[in-house]
């Protein structure tokens, strides 16, 4: 993997003069050439321009898929890039916020590749992957509907809240201009999506137990989880009975492998 940019500048300054549309495509093609699939480590395949949502794609597989995104079968593993020349704060931008959900509902919504790069270095300086099975509806924020005068009047997005995914759902390429092993990367990724099984609702559980007990030490106990209480119920207010709920994913946690049971009311982290 290459780090270096300055090379894809000069691929693309000819054409375009747009700073936007230049690191657009300075970032495309370099992740085209560098990133690989998390899942079995093959290269990326790009998807047509103007593709909606989605910009890269895995079949897991060397054959290239010819058929239109609506249409692929659930193998299909897509991503969207998001390339900034700043560190990502704690949200990105999404796109409309009913056909957000809609996408989290039908398990069409892409992993994400957050990419920083350093401009005036010219160098990548961080790749974060977000494993779509991570982002759930508590992730998503809707944004204010634009205003009557706007030529989109009504129109509402929405924003994806990086702070409510769980630590093990984002996963690092490259930290701090560090290249991390694919190996690992592989391992991480496909750790998670064992995890994180389930229709959207199962998912929503699970990934916000999983970021409560990110926040508890190493060992915790029972009583600990149950300081997330409110918190959860909040999050999920259809839920009545939230104490049976929270005992219930970390049953799920342990039989996944994310946690373990020491004694009673007593866990301890494994991921």
């Amino acid at each position: 993997m290459d780090l270096d940019l300055s090379h894809y500048y000069k691929q693309v300054m000819a054409s375009y003069k747009s700073p936007s549309q230049l690191a657009r495509k300075v970032t495309e093609k370099w992740a085209s050439d560098n990133l690989y699939c998390p899942k079995c480590g093959r290269s990326l395949n790009q998807w047509s321009t103007n593709t909606p949502v989605y910009d890269f794609y895995c079949g897991h597989s060397d054959e290239r898929i010819i058929i239109v995104p609506e249409h692929l079968p659930n193998n299909i593993e897509n991503f969207q890039l998001k390339s900034q020349k700043h560190q990502f704060s704690n949200y990105v931008l999404g796109g409309a916020y009913r056909p957000m959900v809609a996408s989290l509902n039908a398990g069409r919504h892409p992993s994400l590749m957050l990419l920083y790069y350093h401009q005036q270095k010219f160098e990548v300086e961080d790749v974060t992957l977000i494993h779509r099975l991570s982002i759930t509806l508590s992730c998503i924020k809707a944004r204010k509907p634009l205003s009557s005068q706007a030529r989109r009047r009504g129109w509402q997005g929405c924003v994806i809240l990086l702070d409510q995914i769980p630590a093990a759902g984002r996963i690092e390429v490259v930290e701090n201009g560090n290249i991390l092993e694919k190996a690992a990367v592989i391992k991480s990724w496909n750790g998670v999506t064992k995890i994180l099984q389930g229709d959207l609702t199962q998912r929503g559980w699970i990934a916000d137990m999983m970021r409560c007990i990110d926040r508890l030490p190493a060992n915790f106990t029972l009583s600990d989880a149950y300081e997330f209480e409110t918190e959860l119920a909040k999050l999920h207010p259809e839920n009545m009975h939230v104490r049976p709920k929270i005992r219930q994913q970390l049953q799920v946690l342990r039989d996944r492998g994310y946690i373990r049971f020491i004694k009673p009311g007593r866990y301890q982290k494994i991921i």
